[in-house]
């Protein structure tokens, strides 16, 4: 019975692929279908007793594979993760990735199998694009879980009817508020900028801190304007979760 999808899908494949038998009715695929680094993508077919119902799956491999170099650690990054899998209806039973089908759609499954896995794989590949995205979602969990004897309201809006001067951390265990601004831009650091000036036309009392993704990046005519208008910066995340327990606890001494 076996014997005759095994045929069925090689002919599908143009006989560029064969099966390694691994266990009671496991097989797993082998496909001139690779990772970047020429490791073979791991895909296993299980088989039902009665052979009506295949799942396509990885056994936990393509995450494994990925967690040497990639940690789904965040909620963005698990975001990201979860709208491949859902996309294309997927399953994850505990790290083992798999779709169920019938015998008949078995060609477009593995086909479909396959661009789950270099989609997933390839999170590593474009991780500086996804952890750039998620510089504002780190900040704010490292805010909340390390300072919150601190009281940080977020967002703050120091003028209320100018919701365009929004702050987007507020500490109040200081003599004076401490507003603190990611900044991962340009654009953000000129708001920033333009923020600050505002609240002091406005006489309000507080100190401003800058978290930067990185300071370098922004153009010298930004980070000349901001250094001249903001109390405390961080040149990036690290500075900031380095340093940024130390600097509180002066700030209240």
């Amino acid at each position: 019975m076996n014997e005759a999808l095994f045929l069925e899908l090689k002919q599908n494949f143009n006989n560029r692929i064969n099966f390694r038998d691994k266990g009671k009715n496991i097989y797993q695929i082998i496909a001139p279908f690779y990772h970047e680094d020429g490791d073979m993508y791991d895909i296993f077919l299980d088989i039902s007793e009665d052979g009506s119902l295949i799942k396509v799956c990885d056994h936990g491999l393509t995450l494994m594979r990925l967690s040497y170099t990639y940690e789904l650690d965040t909620p963005k990054k698990e975001e990201i993760f979860f709208q491949i899998l859902h996309g294309n209806n997927i399953e994850n039973d505990n790290g083992n990735l798999w779709i169920e089908v019938s015998r008949e759609n078995l060609y477009m499954a593995v086909l479909r199998f396959t661009q789950i896995i270099s989609k997933i794989s390839n999170m590593q590949l474009f991780r500086r694009e996804v952890i750039r995205s998620m510089f504002y979602d780190d900040l704010q969990g490292f805010i909340m879980e390390e300072f919150p004897d601190f009281s940080p309201i977020n967002p703050y809006l120091p003028i209320p009817e100018r919701e365009d001067l929004e702050v987007d951390f507020c500490f109040q265990a200081t003599p004076k508020k401490l507003f603190l601004f990611g900044v991962k831009d340009n654009a953000k650091a000129r708001l920033v900028t333009i923020s600050c000036l505002e609240y002091m036309r406005n006489t309000i009392p507080f100190r401003s801190i800058v978290v930067h993704e990185d300071f370098e990046s922004l153009s010298s005519k930004d980070r000349k304007i901001i250094t001249n208008v903001v109390d405390k910066q961080f040149t990036d995340f690290a500075d900031f979760k380095s340093n940024a327990k130390v600097f509180f606890n002066r700030e209240i001494a």
